[in-house]
């Protein structure tokens, strides 16, 4: 039944994706949220760059806690520049959702079929969190379009094409240093096949220049206004000392930077971004060192965090933004019972939420079953080869790369998006296994 559902959406694919966008219009313009937590501070960095008249990173922030996307926050300051709006965002967050669908469908094409394609594109469309994303501030959807475009221009192989795929992967990394896990994937797939085949396409040198180049004029294009070579987000040891104290729980918890904690700085207005940077490290470091059995020990707990928690933006679409499914189960816990669950919302409106939040979860389950039963498929059909083992590999170093920090559900976001067309192959070999039945 479910697979005939996504075979009747496949087929209407062009009515589906109109009435997505509208859904998405109707959103930004009538339901616009107020923004919290890293939303509100990326608007707030925004805002101080355009009265300042300068561009992200401004002289100020040279004493801010770190630097964080950069290539974002410009963005940000030329749209806002051009209308200062939250709707100006929500626009350019329609734009980027559509051109990340656009995006995975090509892939997908090139992976596989077209058939394989518009089961992506069905997948996408009904995995809510891509809805919700367009009324946040946050950079997944811009570096989802950026690490995707890069993966599109490496499966082209055409003359040029794998330097565009190093500058997309450059603009990822100047928004988060998790770029890196994509460059990181394409080296590897190189030597592996010179190693596994004698051969390798003659792509590196290209690819790395792309990426070389981005970084050189972005670096370049910083130090104009700001004075300093930087090229990508700082937030690495602020990230790194919150998974390595003695409060550490696998997930985001900011209280190692109290008074009287390992993270704690007296006068951080004192010090730059790079020296708080160099403390967190080495505070960290420092922990780590004391306590590694106990640092070793948070890694199932972040995986938890990072994978079993999925409501990253479903909260948005009801303007609930205090009442993710984390918050409902500790109310629940802690009242004993649905009776205090979010004071002042209508009851029709609190149960019609959590039936979207059941249905997200249960959607979300299904899409990571998917996705783990098409690896499994393509391993049987030894259908693996340097194309998709591109994105495998940068799922893996990426998981890697998070489990030195802490877990949150949007951490493992570009990953889900990027794995899709390996659940749309699954459903397609169940769609014929009926058919041959």
């Amino acid at each position: 039944m479910l697979v005939k559902v996504f075979y009747f959406l496949k087929k209407n694919l062009t009515y589906l994706l109109i009435l997505y966008l509208v859904v998405q219009i109707i959103y930004v313009i009538f339901s616009p949220v107020k923004y919290q937590s890293d939303c509100l501070y990326y608007h707030k960095l925004a805002e101080q760059c355009i009265k300042a008249h300068t561009f992200y990173p401004a002289p100020q922030h040279l004493y801010e806690e770190y630097i964080i996307a950069p290539l974002y926050i410009n963005l940000l300051i030329i749209v806002l520049s051009i209308h200062n709006s939250i709707l100006s965002i929500g626009i350019m967050n329609i734009i980027f959702n559509m051109l990340q669908l656009f995006l995975l469908y090509k892939i997908s094409e090139k992976l596989f079929d077209e058939g394989v394609a518009k089961i992506t594109a069905v997948i996408y469309i009904f995995y809510l969190n891509n809805l919700g994303l367009v009324l946040l501030n946050f950079t997944e959807l811009f570096f989802g379009v950026l690490v995707l475009a890069s993966i599109y221009y490496f499966l082209k192989k055409q003359k040029y094409s794998w330097i565009f795929a190093g500058l997309f992967a450059g603009a990822a990394i100047a928004v988060r240093p998790l770029g890196w896990a994509l460059v990181a994937s394409y080296i590897i797939i190189y030597f592996y096949n010179i190693y596994k085949h004698r051969k390798s396409e003659n792509y590196l040198s290209q690819l790395v220049g792309g990426v070389a180049i981005f970084i050189v004029l972005f670096g370049m294009f910083n130090f104009s206004h700001f004075g300093k070579f930087i090229y990508t987000a700082t937030t690495g040891p602020a990230d790194f000392i919150i998974g390595a104290n003695n409060d550490a729980t696998g997930a985001f918890n900011a209280r190692v930077f109290e008074k009287g904690n390992i993270g704690y700085i007296s006068h951080p207005e004192k010090m730059t971004y790079i020296e708080q940077g160099e403390y967190f490290k080495h505070q960290a470091i420092n922990w780590i060192e004391h306590h590694p059995i106990k640092w070793l020990s948070l890694i199932p707990a972040k995986l938890m965090y990072m994978f079993l928690w999925d409501d990253i933006s479903i909260p948005a679409l009801f303007n609930l933004q205090n009442w993710d499914l984390l918050h409902v189960v500790k109310s629940v816990i802690k009242n004993k019972g649905l009776g205090k669950l979010m004071p002042g919302v209508y009851v029709f409106r609190k149960i019609f939420y959590l039936m979207i939040q059941a249905f997200n979860y249960l959607y979300y389950f299904l899409v990571v079953i998917l996705i783990i039963g098409g690896l499994f498929y393509l391993k049987q059909q030894r259908g693996f080869n340097s194309d998709n083992e591109v994105i495998i590999i940068f799922c893996i170093i990426g998981t890697i790369m998070t489990m030195l920090v802490f877990g949150v559900p949007r951490f493992k976001y570009p990953y889900l998006i990027a794995a899709l067309p390996f659940a749309a192959i699954k459903l397609k070999t169940m769609y014929n296994a009926k058919l041959v039945k």
